[in-house]
C-alpha cells in the first residue's frame, strides 16, 4: 500500500514505523473474516482492512478526523486480523502507534480524554481498587447495585496453604501480583503460589510492583507507558534473581511484558534489559503445563482470551492442560467468536459494543450446561462473571482447588 506521509509527521521516527507497516498491507481482506465488530456492524471503517486505510489517510492529510478516533477506537486490539493476516501485517503496532498522535494531538473531546484520565488514574490507583472490591464483595447482596456495573465481582475461593514434597526447592520463580488482579482477584496467585509450592517450587513477589505499562500504552499514552515498563524492568533487574523466570497470571499483561523490546528504540539504555527480561517472562499455563496434575473432575466450558491465543500463540495449552488433569471440557463457545468484548478498557469506554460481543460468548460458553466457566485474564474473568449466573474461575484457581479436594 503506497504511503505518502504528510510533511507533518515526516520527522516522527514512529510515523516512518507507520508508514513500513502500511506499506506491507495489501488490502486482501483476509483479516476482515475474524474481526469482532466487523463481524457485529459490518461496516468497512471497523475491520482492519478500513481501520488500516484510515490511518493511513490520517498520515497524509496530517489531521486527526472524528471518523478516525470512532472507528479506532473501537477496535478491541484482540489481534485475530493478525493471526489471520498472510502478509504479517503489525496491525496492534500500527494501531498503538495511531493513537499516540490522536493522544498528543488532542483529537478527541474533552470529554472522552476526561474520562480515560480519570479511568487510567482509577486503575492505576492499587488502594482504591483494592478498598473498592472488597467493598462490593461485601455488598454482593445488593443485586441492583451489581447489574450496574460493566463488571462482575467474583467470589475469592479460599485457597489452602500446600506444602512442598522435598526439603529443598528445586527453582525460583517470581510471580507477577498484576494491577487489577491483586485488587479483584487475589486468590489467583495464592492459588498458583500453592500449586507450585506442591511441586517443589518456590515463588517470590516484587516489592511495590509497578503497572507493565499496557493500560497506559494502549489508550495512546506511550511515555507515561514506557515510564511503567522502565520502573517495573528495574525493580525486576534490582529485586529478582539473576535468570529467575517470571510468571504471569493475566494473558493481557503478559503479552505485553513479552513484548517490551519492541517498545523502545535500539539506542534506549534500557533497550537491552528488555530484551534480557522480556526473554524470561512466560505465562502460567507455561510452567504449569510442566507436571502432572490430577483432579476431582468437574464440567467446564474453557474461555480462552485473545491475548492468551492470537497474542502469545498459546490458545489450546490451557485446554489441553486441563483435560490431562481430569477435566470434562464442554464444546464451548465457537472458534468464530474471536473476542469476548472486555479488551482492557473497552468494556467501560465501549460498554454497549462489549455487551454485545460478551452477550454472544456467554451464550456459546453455556450452550453445552457447564458447572464452571473458566478464563486465563483477569479482564476477562470480571467481565463474563457480569454476564453469567454460573460461576466463572481462572482456571488456576478451579486447578488448585479440584486437586485439594
Amino acid at each position: 500500500m503506497k504511503t505518502s506521509l504528510h510533511p507533518r509527521f515526516e520527522n516522527l521516527p514512529e510515523a516512518a514505523r507507520a508508514e513500513t507497516i502500511l506499506r506491507s498491507c495489501v488490502h486482501c481482506g483476509f483479516c476482515t473474516s475474524g474481526c469482532p465488530t466487523y463481524q457485529l456492524l459490518g461496516d468497512e471503517n471497523d475491520s482492519p482492512r478500513g481501520r488500516i486505510a484510515l490511518i493511513k489517510e490520517m498520515f497524509e492529510v496530517g489531521e486527526v478526523k472524528e471518523a478516525h478516533s470512532t472507528h479506532l477506537d473501537r477496535c478491541l486490539t484482540c489481534r485475530s486480523c493478525e493471526t489471520h493476516c498472510p502478509s504479517g501485517v503489525a496491525y496492534t503496532e500500527l494501531l498503538d502507534i495511531a493513537k499516540g498522535i490522536m493522544a498528543d494531538t488532542h483529537a478527541r473531546s474533552l470529554r472522552s480524554r476526561l474520562s480515560r484520565g480519570v479511568l487510567r488514574r482509577i486503575l492505576s490507583a492499587q488502594g482504591l481498587l483494592k478498598t473498592g472490591f472488597k467493598a462490593l464483595r461485601t455488598l454482593r447482596f445488593l443485586k441492583w447495585l451489581i447489574r450496574w456495573l460493566p463488571v462482575g465481582i467474583p467470589r475469592v475461593p479460599k485457597i489452602q496453604q500446600a506444602t512442598h514434597k522435598t526439603e529443598a526447592f528445586s527453582q525460583t520463580v517470581v510471580i507477577l501480583e498484576g494491577c487489577v488482579q491483586q485488587a479483584a482477584t487475589p486468590s489467583v496467585n495464592e492459588a498458583l503460589r500453592a500449586l507450585l509450592t506442591s511441586q517443589a517450587v518456590a515463588t517470590i513477589s516484587i516489592q511495590g510492583e509497578a503497572c507493565c505499562g499496557a493500560l497506559n500504552y494502549h489508550l495512546g499514552e506511550h511515555d507515561q507507558g514506557r515510564q511503567d515498563m522502565r520502573r517495573l524492568l528495574h525493580q525486576v533487574r534490582d529485586q529478582v534473581p539473576q535468570g529467575a523466570l517470571i510468571v504471569s497470571t493475566a494473558s493481557g499483561c503478559g503479552v505485553t511484558l513479552k513484548d517490551y523490546a519492541k517498545f523502545f528504540s535500539p539506542s534506549d539504555p534500557d533497550y537491552a534489559l528488555a530484551i534480557e527480561i522480556s526473554g524470561r517472562v512466560i505465562d502460567v499455563v507455561e510452567i504449569l503445563q510442566r507436571y502432572t496434575w490430577n483432579v476431582e473432575p468437574r464440567r467446564i466450558a474453557v474461555h480462552t482470551p485473545c491475548t492468551l491465543s492470537h497474542g502469545q500463540g498459546l490458545g489450546e495449552a490451557a485446554k489441553q492442560l486441563l483435560l490431562g488433569a481430569g477435566f470434562e471440557l464442554t464444546v464451548g463457545a465457537p472458534a468464530s467468536l474471536a473476542c469476548c468484548g472486555s479488551a482492557g478498557t473497552y468494556s467501560v469506554l465501549q460498554p454497549a459494543l462489549s455487551k454485545q460481543l460478551r452477550d454472544q460468548m456467554v451464550a456459546g460458553l453455556e450452550r453445552d450446561a457447564p458447572e464452571v466457566i473458566v478464563t486465563a485474564n483477569v479482564g476477562c474473568h470480571l467481565h463474563l462473571a457480569a454476564g453469567t449466573a454460573i460461576p466463572v474461575m481462572h482456571w488456576v484457581e478451579l486447578l488448585c482447588q479440584q486437586s485439594q479436594q
